[in-house]
């Protein structure tokens, strides 16, 4: 039976495929043994499972397994659970439960959220090392599925083969996890806050995830579509297809396309480079760096930080690679590093802060990114700076990184340094800062924190956690103002040069780069060579104000268009076209505004006109069967260029009107926005 459900999106985009569930193990085969079978069995299990781990780490995921691994070595977990053994004579199963509750119980009395949702991470440690003690190996899916489960864990993605996962659903989460940064980063949808799910949806089942209401990831709803009729399956199935083609043909337009706006890429370790290699990309605007200190039991050497540095960078033939120095602490804490526990590590012993209070370590790592340097086009990049004193204590610690190079005749070269602009109080330093660096990097998620006083990682908040509030774009206004006075360069590097409707902005703004998470490369750079292809088109032609028939055919009045919606003016001033054939033109020149997630409608904008055109009544039943568009959002059109191929005979056939339909002047909050769906 067809049901319909309404969940919260983590991450946006559509899905269409056979459910894979995740259920609570069952413990039936379990036999305890004496004290040194139970300590060999969970050390077993834990060493099998950080095998598991490592085997399915890459560039994307490389920071969040590093985590799941700190967490599995927290003296509260595997340690604790195996004195418990000895001292308590418990079975590795039930010390197992005890450890997992005492770290669940640490975690969760954090005063950082962040912090506190890794009790989640635990809890899905524990089955995986649960199923492999109990020998029940974990079944995991062979065809690419819908993930489904009340919870699911960094560990269950990150064991699963990434071309398996079309999308996940799940009975709790949040925008902000760490399981919707592994879907963010595998590109696809993610949503969540459907209660009894496993009641709701069946191993096998045929669910849609669909965005289609049109809300940004992180905010609104998504609706859950579970065993529908087979012919919307098929259209659902063939929808994804284009969606498909779409993401393949946009990497495609990435390759080797110059923009004035420059898009880099975000990269967590060294297996991207290749892809963007391949993609030609502008550059990468930020290495984290800390992939190499997390998840192990020392500091990495000053040769083993030189070698991935190298590797990065000769990857990049050249182009500009900024390595930002270690930004651990707050939630990313290094074992081997003394660091007392804060009561809030989100304003404590983070970022550059660390670096200036262990100096030898951040030398060490000077002295690796210089001599990588000399391989390539590297910059450095300093985390969480607030005062120009900071700086001069960064440039006292590179002079000292460079005589120690001297000294041991070792080739390097000496990178230019910039700052990462991350609270209020580097936005109000700017100028100050400006003077001293050579390059700016604007890190939005971090600045969106601390200037709406709201931890980005509360559950329930997300209504007040804004990366689009205005106060941001003033800092970032203020930020580049300062920088371009002293002849410097900035970069915004985080969510925010990734919302396709904050791009423009940011451009206008006088943003200089934009670096991007690396799934969302080929996505932005498409859109920025659209909006650049938009702002010629302006520059060559005079915007139109005259609207021309979309489509060859016979005119309707707005009195007989056989729609209540339309011909009593509702949408606005409009008219009926009987359509001759099925080549639908742009009205205007100008840009495209809207498509219709079932790509019946298309709305275009210029300054002086805003224009729908609506092809056929109650079409948007069709899922988009028999619509071909040419166009895309967000990119200039000329006014009479095709943008839609509507297969006429199909609409007749299926019983719908094939009128097309002009809506003139839409006024914001009216119109298509909000009945694009009830067509």
């Amino acid at each position: 039976m067809i049901e319909e459900i309404v969940a919260k999106i983590a991450q946006g985009g559509y899905a269409a495929g056979t459910a894979f569930t995740f259920s609570k193990t069952k413990n039936e085969n379990y036999q305890a043994g004496d004290k040194e079978q139970e300590k060999s069995r969970l050390k077993a299990a834990a060493d099998k499972f950080e095998k598991k781990l490592k085997s399915g780490m890459d560039g994307k995921n490389a920071e969040l397994i590093e985590a799941e691994i700190m967490l599995l070595h927290d003296d509260d977990y595997i340690s604790f659970a195996d004195r418990l053994i000895v001292e308590e004579s418990l079975s590795a199963l039930k010390a197992l439960k005890s450890a997992e509750k005492k770290l669940c119980d640490k975690l969760e009395s954090s005063g950082n959220s962040y912090i506190r949702e890794r009790s989640a991470d635990v809890k899905g440690m524990t089955k995986v090392l649960v199923d492999i003690m109990s020998g029940n190996e974990t079944v995991l899916p062979k065809s690419p599925c819908i993930l489904v489960g009340s919870e699911l864990s960094p560990s269950d993605i990150t064991l699963i083969d990434k071309e398996m996962i079309l999308g996940i659903l799940t009975e709790t989460g949040s925008p902000t996890s760490h399981v919707a940064v592994l879907a963010g980063g595998l590109d696809v949808p993610y949503f969540y806050g459907v209660s009894d799910v496993l009641g709701k949806v069946r191993d096998g089942d045929f669910v849609i995830l669909d965005d289609s209401a049109g809300f940004l990831d992180g905010f609104g709803n998504g609706s859950v579509t579970v065993n529908p009729t087979e012919n919307i399956r098929n259209i659902a199935l063939e929808h994804q297809e284009d969606i498909l083609r779409e993401k393949s043909e946009a990497e495609k337009l990435s390759v080797n396309r110059p923009t004035k706006l420059k898009v880099y890429a975000n990269i967590g370790g060294t297996d991207e480079t290749e892809t963007l290699a391949r993609l030609q990309a502008d550059g990468i605007g930020l290495v984290r760096s800390e992939f190499l200190f997390l998840g192990r039991d020392t500091a990495p050497s000053e040769d083993e930080q030189f070698e991935a540095y190298k590797k990065i960078v000769t990857a990049m033939d050249d182009k500009e690679v900024v390595i930002r120095t270690m930004d651990i602490g707050s939630d990313k804490k290094a074992d081997w590093l003394p660091m007392e526990k804060e009561i809030n590590p989100a304003l404590g012993l983070r970022g550059l802060r660390v670096s200036l209070e262990y100096t030898e370590l951040f030398r060490t790592q000077l002295m690796a990114i210089m001599r990588a340097a000399a391989f390539g086009n590297i910059k450095i990049m300093v985390p969480m700076v607030t005062s120009v004193w900071e700086i001069d204590r960064v440039f006292e610690n590179l002079e000292a990184s460079v005589k120690e190079l001297k000294s041991r005749k070792v080739a390097f070269k000496i990178p230019e340094v910039g700052v990462m602009i991350e609270t209020p109080a580097a936005v109000m330093m700017a100028p100050e800062l400006a003077s001293k660096v050579r390059f700016f990097s604007i890190g939005t998620n971090d600045l969106a924190q601390y200037t709406l006083a709201l931890d980005r990682e509360a559950k329930g908040l997300d209504r007040y956690y804004d990366p689009m509030h205005e106060a941001i774009f003033r800092m970032v206004e203020m930020t580049v103002k300062a920088a371009h006075s002293h002849g410097i360069p900035v970069t915004v590097c985080g969510e925010l040069g990734g919302r396709p409707e904050a791009i423009a902005k940011l451009k206008s703004l006088g943003v200089d780069e934009l670096s991007v998470s690396f799934g969302k490369y080929a996505k932005v750079k498409r859109l920025v060579i659209d909006l650049e292809e938009k702002e010629s088109h302006k520059a060559k032609h005079i915007e139109k104000s005259v609207i021309k028939a979309p489509a060859d055919g016979e005119l309707v009045p707005m009195a007989e268009i056989p729609d209540t919606v339309f011909s009593s003016g509702m949408m606005g001033e409009c008219l009926g076209i009987i359509p001759i054939n099925g080549n639908i033109y742009a009205p205007i020149s100008g840009t495209v505004k809207t498509i219709a997630r079932n790509k019946h409608a298309i709305s275009f904008k210029n300054e002086s006109l805003e224009v729908l055109v609506h092809v056929g009544i109650d079409t948007v039943k069709l899922n988009g069967k028999g619509f071909t568009v040419k166009v895309s959002e967000g990119q200039y059109v000329d006014q009479g260029q095709l943008v839609l191929e509507a297969d006429m005979a199909k609409i007749k056939e299926m019983g719908f009107d094939p009128m097309v339909i002009v809506v003139k002047n839409q006024s914001e909050g009216r119109g298509h926005e909000n009945n694009k769906e009830d067509k």
